[in-house]
């Protein structure tokens, strides 16, 4: 329809616009792009991305850009400041430190974990609080025949996991009591905590002692002991624990262990 357009300008018009290249229509962004776009601009250098400047940034509605966000907050690839602006979640600056290494050996925070697991012969996992769960990034499994039935990727609950408690132990109480709200504590087993002010005491044992545990409240025959990891800005990202079978691991060999946790959560905060 173009070209009849211009031909009726003249000759010229016509092969002109007969030699130009043909655009593809236009066309609107789908949901990946949108989401990719909303990354970028959290990720772009500055101090300060508010709700509006992130709308002008990316062009999209103000609607979709908020409920972008929250998606993103939700699974702590964004996190939001107390002073409402955003920036990259501990998920999102995990997920490039990963990319940026060149091999496993570079892999800085996979060396640190597989050389803690060499010196307690257990499996050990690191993950990051994402909404109110907290997901696995790391697993470096035990070499006995005894497997743990975990994955990167998993999700596992705050209230009943080691590394949920020492999470939620480092939380303003009035946060664990909201998600306590949100959720409900869910027995998972007969030891599983499920009363508010129980957890709440529990959180208080672990900031004094500096590890949270997880005596079978999770799963059956599983022990797990777990700190919290900070980032360089001592913002808490999450936890790193060492999992074991219960009934092959007393409660205080797994406890000896844990100034080489504390050191390997020390060891993270610098690589993140």
């Amino acid at each position: 329809m173009r070209q009849n357009v211009i031909s009726t300008v003249g000759p010229m018009a016509h092969t002109l616009a007969s030699a130009a290249p043909a655009r593809p229509p236009a066309t609107k962004d789908n949901a990946a792009q949108k989401l990719l776009r909303v990354i970028e601009a959290v990720s772009n250098p500055g101090d300060t991305h508010r709700l509006s400047d992130l709308v002008t940034e990316t062009g999209l509605a103000k609607t979709s850009v908020f409920r972008l966000l929250s998606e993103l907050s939700a699974s702590g690839y964004v996190s939001r400041r107390p002073d409402g602006s955003y920036a990259p979640g501990r998920a999102l600056r995990l997920l490039a430190l990963k990319l940026t290494a060149a091999s496993d050996d570079s892999d800085l925070i996979g060396v640190r974990l597989r050389r803690l697991q060499d010196d307690v012969h257990n499996t050990i996992h690191f993950a990051l609080r994402t909404g109110d769960f907290a997901t696995y990034v790391e697993k470096i499994e035990d070499t006995t025949p005894i497997q743990i039935a975990s994955r990167v990727g998993g999700q596992i609950p705050l209230h009943s996991t080691a590394i949920g408690k020492a999470i939620l132990a480092n939380l303003p109480e009035s946060e664990v009591r909201d998600y306590a709200t949100r959720n409900g504590l869910r027995t998972r087993t007969e030891f599983t905590i499920t009363d508010v002010a129980a957890l709440l005491a529990d959180g208080r044992l672990v900031r004094n002692r500096g590890f949270a545990i997880d005596d079978q409240e999770n799963e059956e025959h599983i022990r797990c002991m777990a700190v919290p990891v900070f980032d360089a800005q001592q913002n808490l990202v999450g936890g790193i624990g060492i999992t074991t079978i219960a009934p092959l691991v007393p409660r205080e060999k797994l406890e000896s262990h844990a100034p080489l946790l504390m050191t390997a959560a020390r060891d993270l905060t610098t690589l993140l």
